[in-house]
């Protein structure tokens, strides 16, 4: 984020700090407010991936296929309480936004097209029967014996003492060969950081499971295209990605007032991005223009 805006990255991590709390300033109120708003694709693909890791933990224990109509319901569900939060309930929202959705399209236009609702819940039911479909699925209704780790919203991993976090989806044991693969279920595009998350969660399993690296696979489910992706890491492009978070911190540091308690230097350090297009989606942009 910070290499794409680095007034969003202080938006984001640093004037949104405690903005939940009656006394912050209004500026810290306003930034994480904002901070909680989601576009209606960023929020359908939350909710394929909460439905996605509640039919795997619902598989493990009744050994049942969910049923495909079932489980596309249940995420366009979701989405459609999301926008009910954000017609019905706005006021709301606004003095408890950690409580309530609100989607960036309502909130910039006052309203979401039938048009862009019917595509989004389109693409829904695309990745959720490519899920059913996938390899990752596949191998646990095919392997009876492999072992679904629990979900975990917020794993973190210490890297040069600064934490990182690897919030992947999914992670299966085979506890024949005792070999780990992560899986990360995606609604989107593939990117040419796809990779690079994928190894950042690794460096998450070898350390919290004690493992070598030839013991573990990654893997990108893109299930708007119904493919995968698998990898074999090597010690060299783990120690490749050490690297570059060893060097995105020493960047990020530069916006450091005091490293020591993570204090930022003040906001007029933290130029807006001269590429206009990228503010497009930036629920960030009222403050921006606001000043």
């Amino acid at each position: 984020m910070v290499t794409q805006c680095k007034r969003k990255y202080a938006y984001h991590y640093y004037v949104s700090h405690n903005g939940w709390l009656d006394s912050a300033s209004a500026q810290s109120q306003s930034a994480y407010r904002l901070k909680k708003v989601s576009t209606l694709s960023m929020y359908a693909g939350q909710a394929v991936r909460q439905v996605i890791t509640e039919a795997i933990s619902d598989y493990t224990s009744t050994q049942i296929v969910p049923d495909e109509q079932n489980l596309t319901e249940k995420a366009q569900q979701l989405l459609n309480n999301a926008l009910r939060d954000s017609t019905d309930y706005g006021e709301l929202w606004y003095h408890k936004p950690a409580q309530y959705k609100m989607l960036l399209e309502f909130y910039e236009n006052g309203y979401i097209s039938k048009k862009d609702l019917k595509d989004m819940q389109k693409r829904v039911h695309i990745c959720v029967h490519h899920f059913l479909q996938s390899k990752s699925f596949g191998d646990i209704v095919s392997s009876p014996f492999l072992e679904v780790e629990p979900h975990q919203s917020f794993r973190s991993i210490n890297v040069y003492d600064h934490k990182v976090y690897a919030p992947f989806h999914s992670l299966f044991k085979n506890p024949v060969t005792d070999e780990f693969t992560i899986v990360d279920w995606k609604t989107s595009k593939q990117t040419k950081d796809d990779l690079f998350q994928l190894a950042i969660y690794a460096l998450y399993v070898l350390a919290e499971y004690n493992i070598s690296v030839d013991q573990i696979k990654v893997r990108n489910e893109y299930l708007l295209s119904g493919s995968a992706r698998t990898y074999q890491l090597t010690l060299h492009e783990i120690e490749a990605v050490l690297q570059q978070v060893d060097t995105s911190i020493d960047y990020m540091k530069n916006f450091l007032e005091d490293s020591e308690v993570n204090q930022p230097l003040p906001l007029e350090h933290f130029p807006q991005t001269d590429t206009p297009a990228s503010c497009h989606g930036c629920a960030f942009k009222e403050l921006c223009q606001t000043g």
